[in-house]
């Protein structure tokens, strides 16, 4: 984690704790180093006009776009459109096998990295809907 800074809702310390958070998440998969778990990070998402995840990733042969946020607080809450462009980005990104014609579209998840407490990952389950994202210390 970066040192944290005089003002810690600086921009840049901000950035660095979400790309840390990408870094990790990205980590956890490739260091499994077995077929059917990879994942890899889609620089810039959330900039821009273009629909991308933050990380793309294989677990144990499931396909996911993932949304990926770290805080220092208990809990994350997501905009609906950040939530829309997310689903929106799934629907339009497929795969075909060539051998079999099934389609493939990742799954869509949001994964929060709660700093000093662990992960939580949520399914998003409808275009429409706000999130918010407890800490699994929170949810008792």
């Amino acid at each position: 984690m970066p040192k944290r800074p005089k003002n810690p809702s600086a921009r840049r310390y901000r950035y660095r704790i979400g790309y840390e958070g990408e870094y990790y998440l990205v980590k956890k998969f490739v260091d499994k180093r077995r077929p059917g778990y990879y994942a890899v990070r889609t620089p810039g998402s959330g900039t821009g006009k273009m629909l991308k995840p933050d990380v793309l990733a294989v677990d144990n042969g499931e396909f996911y776009a993932i949304e990926v946020k770290s805080t220092t607080g208990h809990a994350v809450y997501l905009p609906p459109d950040q939530v829309r462009r997310l689903v929106e980005f799934t629907e339009l990104f497929q795969l075909r096998c060539p051998s079999c014609n099934h389609l493939f579209k990742p799954t869509p998840v949001i994964a929060v990295r709660f700093l000093n407490k662990g992960w939580v990952f949520t399914k998003v389950n409808d275009v429409n809907e706000r999130i918010l994202v407890r800490s699994d210390a929170d949810r008792r």
